[in-house]
């Protein structure tokens, strides 16, 4: 039995439903939401109307509050043997900077994250979402972010196939500090989550599987 409580991220591109899901999640096993900081970043607007320019500036932001949100979560609620389900992996940074950053710059940033990410918390669970490029900006559009009114269909090509290369556990980016999580495949083109109840009780067989896995709840 695990003597912290069992951390569960949901990971995938932009507009995939992570918020969604870990919002079902956490109110179906009861644990505490960890939600990742967006639209507080001061960045992100100039961001997707000039990636190349502002692009080191924002993912720095996201990498201080990212590392800042799980020495807190560990701190207040791992530790004390709460569980937590969480809406992001902090190796989206590295998938989000690989994709913006210029070589020289990435190497930096890379350093920096390794740093970093070495203490903090990593997911004993990962569900891992991906869905068609047009179902995700057909996504995007409806939840209507300013920021995101300009998002080009291409960064969310080149996002997914990031995604799809980081989660292949043949890739040489198949990488976690410490301890391999177990990783949820789940291809939601096709799924409701949030309406549907079958899908939703699809997916939470699949965490409640997973959690068997680590043994369970101590």
């Amino acid at each position: 039995m695990k003597n912290k409580g069992i951390f569960i991220a949901i990971e995938g591109p932009i507009g995939v439903g992570k918020t969604t899901l870990a919002t079902i999640l956490s109110n179906h096993f009861n644990h505490t939401l960890l939600r990742e900081i967006v639209e507080e970043n001061p960045f992100l607007s100039k961001f997707y109307n000039d990636i190349k320019e502002y692009a080191l500036q924002t993912e720095a932001f996201f990498l201080f509050n990212r590392v800042k949100q799980l020495e807190d979560i560990e701190k207040n609620t791992l530790s004390k043997s709460q569980c937590v389900i969480s809406d992001y992996h902090i190796i989206k940074n590295l998938i989000f900077a690989g994709l913006t950053l210029d070589k020289m710059q990435f190497h930096r940033y890379k350093q920096v994250y390794n740093t970093f990410v070495n203490d903090l918390p990593q997911p004993d669970i990962i569900v891992y979402l991906n869905s068609h490029t047009d179902i995700l900006m057909k996504k995007i559009a409806l939840r209507d972010r300013s920021f995101e009114r300009q998002m080009d269909r291409n960064y969310i090509d080149e996002l997914s196939r990031e995604y799809k290369y980081y989660f292949n556990p043949l890739s040489i980016k198949h990488n976690f500090m410490g301890t391999e999580p177990i990783i949820i495949e789940v291809d939601n083109s096709n799924l409701d989550f949030l309406n549907n109840e079958k899908d939703k009780a699809f997916i939470i067989n699949k965490v409640e599987q997973a959690i068997k896995q680590l043994g369970g709840y101590a």
